[in-house]
C-alpha cells in the first residue's frame, strides 16, 4: 500500500512552505483549494504544539494575500476536544482525565507511605551510607514530579514498568536501584487501583487511546475530507499508527520535518541503537525510527515544489555532513563543500562571559531591528540567559516577547506569597518581615503612603536597634512596648527624633492591621496536620486582607497577568480533592514553592511584535529573518544527559525504554532544523558560572569541517557584535579623588567628647565630621539574636551590680548570691531559652573566677565603685571631657585602680599603651583633676588593667610595665599625662581652621573598610591597599 509522507528539508521556513503547498494542491492530489475561499475548511490539520498551530494560522494568512477564505481546522495531536466524538462508547478510556496537580498529590502521598514502609534492615543495601529519602512534605512532591514524569513516559513507549520486579535484576543493582525497585513495585501495583477507584484515567494514557482509535477509524472508515498530519517528531506507538493511517489514506499525507536526504546509506544506518550506542544522539534517530513505523524508505520520501535557496541547500549538505554520525566521519576528508558558501549569512559569538554574551545578543538583536522588515528571534534553552538577554534590550527600549514570561516566583504576587509564609510560618527573620511590610500589594485598607509611612515607623522603633525575635505575632505588643518606653525619655536616635506622632500612630495602626490580615495563617501554628486546600483558604484570606485598598477593592491584587495567574493557582488549590496527603503547618512554606515552581506569568500586551525570545521547544518548526542560538555550551545546550532519579541504564534498557541521550537527540534535530534561516547567529560563553566552559557538540564539529578559515570568517562576523559589546561599557578612566579632610567653620566643631570618642578622633576625625558636624547617624541594625556583644553587656552589668550591693566576696554565700543578682540580671534580658542554655553555665564559671580574683585582693581593697560619671573641663580650651567607668576602686593607701571590663581582645594592651585608645590612661587623667566626685583632685592612680573576662578564666592585664628584656617601663603616670596632654594638643589642632578631619588618619587595619562613614568618603576610592595586614597590637 503506498503511503504519501513528504518531508521540508531544514533549507525551508517550514509552516510558510507547508501552506503554500496545501494552496498549491501538491500535497494531497485533487485536493487544491487555491481559488475556492471555502475549500480549505474541509481540511484538518494535526500538529505538534499549539504555538505551531498560531504559525501556521498565521502562515495560511500571509499566503492567501488578504484573500477572504475559511481556514482549516488546525489542531493539535491528541487535543482534548477531539477526543470523546473517536473513541468508542463502550470504552473505558472514556473516563475524564486526573489533574496533574491532583495526580502529583497523590503519587507524593505514595512516595512517603514508600519511605514510611522503608524497614531499617533497607539501609543494609547502601552498605552503611545515609540512604536519600523525601525528609519533607516539600522532598516528596518533587520526587512526585519526577515520577510522573517516569509514567508518561513509560505509557508513550509502551514500556511496563511492573515487568521490572519480574527480571530477576536484583543483584545487579547497586543498592540505590533495589530500593527504587522496591518503590517502582508499590506504584504499579497501587497507582492503577488508585485510579480505577477514583474513577479518572491518566492523561497520557487518553492521548495515547485517543490516537489509537484515531488511526483505526481512519484504517476502517477512512474520512471524508482531507486530513495531514505536520511537523511531528516522535517514537510514540499509537502516534506513529496515527500517522501511517493518514498516510494510507488517499486523501491523506504526512509531512515529516528535516528527512536527511544528503547522508549516504552507510551513515543512516548507523543512526541505530543495535549499531552505535552513540545513535540516540543523532539529530536523524527519531526520524528513522518514524521512516521505519511508517513503512516507507528515506529514498521514497516525496519532496515538496517548493525550491528552497541555493545558499540554504549548501548549509543544509554542510551541516549534513558535520552531523554525520561518528562510525562514518572518515567521509569529513573526501568531501568537497564550499565552507565559505554553506555558512554564508551566519555568525559565531564566543564571548568570554555569559553577560558579554547576553550583551552581544542584544546588540544583534538591535542590528537587526535597523531593517524595519525584519523579525529576529532568540531560541535558548537557558533561562538565565534568556532573561540577561531581556535585561541587556531595555537599553535599547526594546520590550522583548519572551514566551516562558516571567516567573511567577518573582512576580508581585509570587514575592507577596513566599514572604507571608515566611512571616507567618518561619518567623524571625527581621528582613522579610519588612520586606512585607513594605511590598507593592500590602494596603492593610490605607492608602498607599499611609501604609508606607506605618511601615516606616514599625521598622525604625521595632524592628531596628538591640535584640529580639521579628515575629508578626508579637509586633504589635512589641511596638507598643518600643513606643512607650521613648515616650519615658529613653535616648533615641536621630530618625527617631525628627519622627512624628501621627508616623508613630500610623505604625501602631499598621500593626493591628497586620495582625488581622495574618491571622488566619498565624493560627495555623503548632495546629494539627492538614491538606494543601485547608492551607490555600487561609492564604488566599491572608492575602485578600493584606492588598485591600481603602476602598474596600482587591483590584490590586487580581487585575494584572500576574493577579490572573495567582486567582487560578489559588482557585486549582482550594479545589483539589482529598488525597491524603496531609502534612504539618511548618511545611507549608516549601510546600507552596514546590508548587509554585512551574508557574509563569505571560504579559498581555506592550511587548515587541518584532522580537522573539524562544526555549528550544518553542522555537520548533519557527523560521525568521534573523534566528540567534544561545547557549551553545556543553551541558547547555545540549543539556547533559541527566540521570532518572527511579531508572538506571540497566532498568531503563531491560523494559525497552530510551537511554537519557534521546533527548540530545530531539535538542539535535532542533539544531538542524534551525539552519533554514537565512540569516544565523551562533553564541556562546567561553566561561559559565567562573568556570571554563566546552563548547556544543554540534559547534565543534560544524568548526572542524568547517576548517580554519571557514571557522575564522564565523568568529570575524561574530567579533563585530563583540566589539560594540566591549565597548559599550567601556568606562573612561577618572582621576582618583583626594582623601577627604573637610574644614568646617570653628563655631561649627565639637566643644564636647566623650573618652571613647577620642580614640575615633585620632583613628579617623572624618568619622567625627560625620557624625557630629553633619549629624549623620547610620540606622540602628535589624533586631537579631543576642551576640556576643550583648554578652558581653550582661556580665558587665551583673559584675557592676555585684558592686552596687556591696557584695563581700569573701563571705561563704557570696557565689549564690552573685548568682542571684546574675539571675535577676538575666531575667530583664528575657533571652531565648537557647541563648540562655549556653549563657548561664558560662556565667556560672565565670561567677566563681571573679569572686576568686576578688578575695586574692580584697586585703588592698578599701572602696569599690561602679559606674561612675565624671566631667573634666578644659577651661582654657573650651572642651568638655566627659567619662563613665566600669570600675574604680579605693586601695587601701589612698590611691585608686581603675578598671575596665573586656569580653573580647580590643583594645589590646600594645594599643593602650601607646595611646591610640587612650579610654583608661584619660580616665586616670580625670581622677586626678578630681572630675569623678567620690574622688578629690591629686588623688593618685596605682593602676589602669583590664579584665578580660574569658570562658576559664579571668585574665587581669595591667597597663603599667616593669621595665626589663630590652624594654622600658611604663608607668600609669606616664599614660595618664600623655593621654591627657595628647588629649589638649587634639583639641588645640582642631581650633585651627585650617585643620581638616582626615579620613582613616590613623587606621587599625589599612586594608580593611569596616568603618561605617567609609562608604561616605569613598575610602575605597583612593586608599592604597596595603600588603601588611597585621594588627597594631603586634609588639
Amino acid at each position: 500500500m503506498s503511503r504519501r509522507v513528504i518531508s521540508i528539508p531544514p533549507s525551508l521556513p517550514f509552516l510558510p512552505t507547508l501552506a503554500r503547498e496545501v494552496l498549491s494542491g501538491h500535497l494531497i492530489p485533487g485536493f487544491a483549494p487555491a481559488g475556492d475561499p471555502l475549500a480549505l475548511a474541509a481540511l484538518t490539520i494535526y500538529v505538534p504544539t499549539r504555538r505551531a498551530v498560531r504559525g501556521l494560522t498565521s502562515a495560511f494568512a500571509a499566503e492567501l494575500g488578504g484573500q477572504s477564505a475559511i481556514l482549516p481546522r488546525i489542531r493539535t495531536l491528541g487535543e482534548e476536544d477531539e477526543r470523546a466524538a473517536f473513541l468508542p462508547t463502550d470504552s473505558a478510556s472514556l473516563l475524564p482525565a486526573m489533574q496533574p496537580l491532583h495526580r502529583r498529590m497523590l503519587l507524593a502521598r505514595l512516595v512517603r507511605f514508600w519511605k514510611e514502609q522503608l524497614a531499617q534492615a533497607t539501609a543494609a543495601m547502601l552498605d552503611g551510607e545515609e540512604p536519600q529519602l523525601p525528609a519533607s512534605a516539600a522532598d516528596a512532591l518533587w520526587l512526585a514530579a519526577d515520577l510522573a514524569t517516569l509514567l508518561d513516559e513509560a505509557t508513550d513507549e509502551g514500556a511496563d514498568l511492573a515487568a521490572l520486579t519480574m527480571l530477576g535484576l536484583e543483584d545487579r543493582l547497586a543498592g540505590w536501584w533495589q530500593m527504587t525497585l522496591t518503590f517502582l513495585s508499590i506504584v504499579t501495583q497501587h497507582w492503577p487501583a488508585e485510579l480505577d477507584a477514583l474513577g479518572l484515567a491518566d492523561a497520557a494514557r487518553l492521548r495515547l487511546q485517543w490516537a489509537s482509535a484515531q488511526a483505526d477509524r481512519y484504517r476502517t472508515n477512512g474520512s471524508p475530507d482531507p486530513v495531514i498530519v505536520a511537523g511531528a517528531v516522535t517514537t510514540v506507538g499509537p502516534t506513529l499508527e496515527l500517522m501511517r493511517a493518514v498516510a494510507e489514506m488517499p486523501n491523506g499525507a504526512v509531512v515529516l520535518a528535516g528527512v536527511d536526504t544528503h547522508l549516504d546509506n552507510e551513515s543512516f544506518a548507523a543512526i541505530d541503537r543495535a549499531v552505535s550506542i552513540a545513535a540516540p544522539g543523532h539529530p536523524q534517530y527519531a526520524t528513522r525510527r518514524m521512516l521505519a513505523s511508517l513503512g516507507v524508505d528515506r529514498h521514497d520520501v516525496l519532496a515538496p515544489q517548493t525550491k528552497p535557496p541555493a545558499g540554504l541547500m549548501h548549509r543544509e549538505r554542510f551541516f549534513s555532513n558535520a552531523l554525520r554520525p561518528a562510525e562514518t566521519t572518515e567521509h569529513w576528508a573526501g568531501q568537497s563543500i564550499d565552507a565559505a558558501q554553506a555558512l554564508s549569512g551566519m555568525a559565531l559569538v564566543e564571548a568570554a562571559d555569559e553577560r558579554q554574551e547576553a550583551l552581544a545578543i542584544a546588540i544583534a538583536i538591535r542590528d537587526a531591528l535597523s531593517n524595519p522588515d525584519h523579525k529576529v528571534g532568540l531560541a535558548t534553552p537557558d533561562r538565565q540567559l534568556a532573561r540577561r538577554v531581556v535585561s541587556e534590550l531595555e537599553r535599547f527600549g526594546i520590550a522583548a516577547n519572551d514566551s516562558a514570561g516571567q516567573p511567577f516566583t518573582a512576580s508581585p504576587p509570587g514575592t507577596l506569597i513566599q514572604l507571608v509564609l515566611s512571616v507567618c510560618l518561619a518567623p524571625g527573620d527581621p528582613v522579610a518581615l519588612i520586606a512585607l511590610l513594605k511590598h507593592p500589594l500590602v494596603r492593610l485598607g490605607l492608602q498607599a503612603a499611609e501604609t508606607r509611612r506605618g511601615a516606616r515607623a514599625i521598622e525604625l522603633i521595632a524592628l531596628r536597634g538591640g535584640v529580639g525575635s521579628a515575629d508578626a505575632a508579637e509586633l504589635a505588643n512589641v511596638y507598643r512596648q518600643r513606643t512607650e518606653r521613648l515616650a519615658t525619655g529613653e535616648r533615641k536616635s536621630r530618625v527617631l527624633q525628627l519622627m512624628s506622632a501621627e508616623e508613630q500612630d500610623l505604625g501602631t495602626q499598621v500593626c493591628e492591621r497586620l495582625a488581622h490580615a495574618l491571622e488566619p495563617l498565624l493560627l495555623l501554628r503548632g495546629g494539627a496536620q492538614n491538606e494543601v486546600p485547608a492551607y490555600a483558604r487561609a492564604l488566599a484570606e491572608c492575602l485578600e486582607r493584606l492588598a485591600r485598598d481603602e476602598n474596600d477593592s482587591l483590584s490590586l491584587l487580581y487585575s494584572s497577568e500576574a493577579g490572573d495567574c495567582l486567582a487560578a493557582w489559588l482557585r486549582e488549590l482550594i479545589a483539589l480533592p482529598e488525597t491524603g496527603f496531609a502534612f504539618a503547618p511548618m511545611e507549608w512554606p516549601d510546600v507552596a514553592a514546590a508548587l509554585m515552581a512551574d508557574q509563569s506569568v505571560a504579559a498581555r500586551g506592550g511587548l515587541s511584535a518584532r522580537v522573539f525570545i524562544w526555549g528550544a521547544l518553542e522555537a520548533r518548526l519557527q523560521n525568521i529573518d534573523v534566528m540567534i542560538l544561545g547557549g551553545l555550551n556543553e551541558g547547555t545546550w545540549p543539556q547533559s544527559a541527566r540521570g532518572d532519579t527511579f531508572l538506571s541504564r540497566l532498568m531503563r534498557a531491560e523494559i525497552l525504554l530510551d537511554p537519557p541521550e534521546r533527548r540530545i537527540g530531539l535538542a539535535a534535530h532542533d539544531f538542524w532544523m534551525s539552519l533554514g534561516n537565512r540569516r544565523l547567529i551562533l553564541t556562546r560563553s567561553r566561561r559559565r558560572d567562573g568556570a571554563p566552559a566546552i563548547a556544543s557538540r554540534w559547534l565543534q564539529r560544524l568548526l572542524t569541517v568547517a576548517g580554519k578559515d571557514g571557522a575564522d570568517g564565523l568568529r570575524a562576523e561574530g567579533d563585530v557584535y563583540l566589539g560594540y559589546a566591549r565597548r559599550m561599557d567601556e568606562v573612561t578612566e577618572t582621576p582618583r579623588i583626594d582623601r577627604p579632610e573637610p574644614r568646617p567653620p570653628l563655631a561649627m566643631r565639637p566643644r564636647r567628647f566623650s573618652v571613647t570618642e577620642v580614640e575615633r578622633l585620632i583613628r579617623d576625625p572624618y568619622a567625627v565630621y560625620a557624625r557630629r558636624i553633619l549629624m549623620l547617624e547610620p540606622l540602628e541594625p535589624l533586631i537579631r539574636a543576642p551576640g556576643a556583644a550583648e554578652r558581653g553587656s550582661l556580665y558587665h552589668d551583673v559584675l557592676a551590680a555585684a558592686v552596687l550591693e556591696k557584695l563581700d566576696p569573701r563571705q561563704p554565700d557570696a557565689l549564690e548570691r552573685l548568682l542571684d543578682l546574675a539571675r535577676s540580671q538575666f531575667a530583664q534580658a528575657g533571652l531565648p531559652a537557647e541563648v540562655h542554655a549556653v549563657w548561664w553555665p558560662r556565667m556560672e564559671r565565670l561567677a566563681a573566677h571573679y569572686l576568686e580574683w576578688e578575695r586574692r585582693r580584697d586585703d588592698d581593697v578599701a572602696e569599690r565603685h561602679a559606674e561612675l560619671a565624671g566631667e573634666l573641663t578644659l577651661a582654657d580650651l573650651g572642651m568638655l571631657l566627659t567619662g563613665r567607668a566600669d570600675r574604680i576602686d579605693r586601695m587601701r593607701d589612698g590611691r585608686v585602680e581603675i578598671i575596665d571590663y573586656k569580653t573580647g581582645s580590643t583594645p589590646s594592651i600594645p594599643q593602650a599603651r601607646s595611646l591610640m585608645a587612650p579610654q583608661l590612661p584619660l580616665e586616670g587623667a580625670m581622677v586626678q583633676q578630681g572630675a569623678f566626685e567620690a574622688f578629690a583632685a591629686g588623688t593618685g592612680v596605682a593602676e589602669l588593667r583590664y579584665i578580660r573576662l574569658k570562658e576559664q578564666e579571668l585574665i587581669p592585664q595591667a597597663l603599667s610595665r616593669q621595665a626589663g628584656r630590652g624594654q622600658e617601663a611604663v608607668t600609669t603616670q606616664e599614660l595618664c599625662d600623655g593621654a591627657l596632654a595628647q588629649f589638649r594638643s587634639l583639641v588645640a589642632l582642631y581650633r585651627n581652621s585650617e585643620r581638616g578631619y582626615l579620613s582613616r588618619a590613623h587606621p587599625l587595619r589599612a586594608s580593611e573598610f569596616n568603618n561605617i562613614y567609609d562608604h561616605l568618603a569613598r575610602a575605597r576610592e583612593w586608599a592604597v591597599q596595603t600588603e601588611d595586614d597585621s594588627a597594631e597590637d603586634e609588639e
